[in-house]
């Protein structure tokens, strides 16, 4: 199912000076066949960067969407690309996958997302890339992670969120600490610079402690 033979161009291509230091990137990002032209843009470009710096994408494993434009990008550029899907979404499953695990809940389905990131990265989404993101940033803030956390803020798309984590911390419920989680960005040029700078501690962060 999986077109292994192109496996050695995919770990040659982009490495240059990150050798060593390459990561498993989960982005978050909307299915919707709906989706406008800029979101998908954003999506193959995302997807492109991440390849050509040498990281595997990690995604919900989708041909359709932003979700699509993501694997898509990556895969044109080469890249390794892992999926995590529910059952009942396997007729939109990408077919050309590196690894492609299919669960049958959407707990599941989460886990698998996260579990596999070294860094998280959320596009513009409906209420499933809301839910993702929102449970990445809780276990980050109770000290279950200290991996890296960006939002694209394409066209203000996140905006309306981040004003009411401002909300919040003028009420006193979250801290300012807690509020800078999230890095937000405009574009993605901005977010794969991040990123780039972050290689070293993401590689490096822990992973949840052990019960």
């Amino acid at each position: 199912m999986y077109p292994h033979l192109r496996e050695a161009e995919r770990n040659e291509k982009g490495r240059g000076e990150i050798e060593g230091r390459t990561l498993r990137v989960t982005v978050y990002a909307a299915s919707s066949r709906q989706s406008p032209e800029s979101f998908l843009a954003a999506g193959r470009a995302i997807g492109k960067g991440l390849a050509e710096r040498g990281h595997t994408l990690v995604y919900g494993g989708a041909t359709v969407g932003v979700m699509g434009a993501l694997a898509a990008g990556a895969l044109d550029a080469g890249g390794r690309v892992e999926g995590v899907i529910l059952d009942e979404f396997s007729s939109v499953a990408h077919p050309d996958l590196d690894a492609l695990e299919t669960v049958d809940t959407m707990r599941a389905r989460k886990a698998g997302l996260a579990e596999r990131g070294d860094a998280f990265i959320a596009l513009p989404g409906a209420l499933g890339t809301l839910e993702e993101l929102s449970e990445i940033l809780v276990e980050r803030q109770l000290g279950f992670h200290a991996k890296p956390v960006y939002l694209l803020n394409l066209n203000g798309f996140w905006s309306h969120l981040l004003s009411f984590f401002d909300r919040q911390v003028d009420d006193g419920i979250l801290t300012a600490e807690n509020r800078r989680i999230a890095q937000v960005f405009p574009n993605v040029l901005e977010l794969l610079a991040a990123l780039d700078a972050s290689v070293p501690a993401a590689a490096a962060a822990p992973e949840r402690p052990k019960a």
